[in-house]
């Protein structure tokens, strides 16, 4: 997912309200979360910092833990920490179920050390596709990009290759994994085609899935080279 606060510059009761329909106020060319508890109709409520306290909203990123494109190489375990973070409840827990129903299956056909490298190579490789698309112009490189789901999608990918006729239920349908993978993989790849989803990484579900993919594809013919 990505952060979906708006933007403001660090000058809150005078810069908020001059920019409080821009996406990218700047200040010293620096990037600052307002916090939605600061909103109301029309803009920002400005009296919202004296209430709280004199710095409650001079904060940048998320407390700088999640991924952020312009900042990544000077905080390269953003890579790491934005896997850890979730936008809402809501966030946390629809990754936590696929996790859930998709961790044990993958886990139990390639071992515990095995599946946590795939996991966390899928969520990194998730993020440098984000920062990949910042690059490009496709994503703004001041969006804060946090959760799962990069690494979620690895195992998604992987559990796809290696048990594709498994049966599992999505919204109380039974599917092979093979053709859940086809559909929510699938529509990654139509969502960055076609603009993408407004507040979702698509770019780290696509490169998490790619790196689910090929480790499952490189395990699975290794495992039958030994068998023979």
């Amino acid at each position: 997912m990505t952060d979906e606060l708006k933007i403001y510059d660090i000058n809150w009761a005078e810069n908020c309200t001059k920019n409080k329909y821009t996406a990218n106020a700047v200040y010293n060319e620096e990037y600052y979360a307002c916090p939605k508890s600061a909103t109301r109709d029309g803009g920002y409520d400005i009296d919202y910092c004296k209430k709280i306290s004199d710095d409650a909203c001079i904060y940048t990123y998320t407390d700088g833990l999640s991924l952020v494109g312009k900042n990544a190489s000077e905080k390269p375990w953003t890579f790491i920490t934005s896997m850890f973070m979730h936008v809402d409840l809501n966030h946390l827990f629809g990754n936590m179920l696929f996790l859930f129903i998709l961790g044990g299956i993958v886990e139990a056909a390639i071992g515990i050390r095995k599946y946590l490298l795939l996991y966390f190579l899928a969520g990194i490789f998730g993020g440098i596709t984000m920062i990949f698309m910042t690059s490009v112009g496709l994503v703004s490189d001041n969006v804060s990009i946090l959760g799962a789901s990069g690494a979620i999608f690895g195992v998604l990918g992987a559990a796809a290759i290696l048990r594709p006729m498994q049966i599992i239920y999505i919204y109380f349908l039974p599917m092979p994994l093979i053709v859940i993978g086809l559909i929510y993989i699938g529509l990654q790849a139509f969502y960055i085609f076609t603009g993408g989803e407004a507040g979702v990484a698509n770019g780290a579900h696509m490169g998490g899935a790619i790196v689910g993919i090929i480790a499952a594809i490189y395990l699975r013919n290794k495992a039958k080279k030994q068998e023979i």
